[in-house]
């Protein structure tokens, strides 16, 4: 893979490649260059035919704990930092989704906004059984995240949907296999043996066949982009502008400077 930022590793196992979001200090949290960067990777993982399965996690303790502050803080303050972030957001969605191949998210630790996006436009999910998701978007002033507002119905339930949202709380490995958020859990130490040796089973089945089957799969979302997805970043982009926001990252950095020595 080339041109990606420091905070992507990819490693090859036979067809499977495996990418590791590599901020684990900060518990990974999504970036610019990250975000931009995992777009320019969907669509060179599209590009090689020898690759036939990919597995997304994260090093350290987490998968990712969501957005990273210098980010906010950038799209809070500058329109077209925020403008440049959304357009990059539909073509993310747009590149994850054209993906002919599986993705499998290997959910170490926690997956806080952006992690959870990174789950839910995968094609199967693994969780550590201390895993736990979290869709916090409301708590910072902004509207539920992009990927998540595509695929998230058709998961669980829609009143379902709506509690994680409305309050940002936590929703446990356990919970979320039942409720449809992941397929399974399993001890951490399992964890990435378990989605690699997935992924390579996947691997060696017709690449053609698995290809037009996810296609067919993955139209259910892609159906939802041009009006749930086209609103969600209209809406999205307008928060970033917007008082809630503001004032919540700028809450955030006074105390930053108040924690300072």
């Amino acid at each position: 893979m080339e041109d990606l930022p420091d905070e992507l590793l990819v490693q090859a196992d036979g067809p499977v490649r495996i990418v590791t979001f590599n901020r684990p200090e900060d518990r990974n949290p999504a970036s610019t260059a990250m975000l931009f960067g995992l777009t320019q990777l969907a669509r060179q993982l599209a590009q090689d035919q020898s690759i036939r399965a990919v597995v997304v996690t994260g090093a350290g303790r987490a998968f990712s704990a969501g957005g990273d502050f210098k980010h906010f803080v950038a799209t809070a303050q500058d329109a077209t930092v925020a403008r440049e972030t959304i357009n990059n957001g539909r073509a993310f969605i747009e590149a994850m989704l054209d993906l002919p191949i599986p993705v499998i998210a290997a959910v170490n630790g926690a997956a806080v906004g952006f992690g959870a996006t990174i789950a839910a436009l995968s094609d199967i999910v693994l969780m550590a059984d201390t895993a736990f998701f979290a869709e916090p978007h409301i708590n910072v002033g902004l509207v539920v995240g992009d990927g998540i507002s595509i695929t998230w119905p058709f998961l669980i339930p829609m009143n379902k949907m709506k509690e994680l949202v409305f309050t940002g709380d936590r929703i446990y490995a356990a919970d979320a296999v039942e409720c449809g958020l992941a397929n399974r859990a399993v001890p951490a130490e399992q964890l990435l043996p378990d989605a690699i040796a997935l992924a390579k089973r996947i691997a060696q089945q017709p690449r053609s066949a698995l290809d037009g089957s996810k296609a067919i799969l993955n139209s259910y979302s892609k159906a939802m982009m041009s009006s749930v997805l086209e609103q969600q970043l209209a809406r999205q982009f307008d928060q970033t502008q917007g008082p809630d926001h503001g004032r919540i990252v700028q809450d955030l950095i006074d105390k930053q400077k108040r924690n300072q020595p």
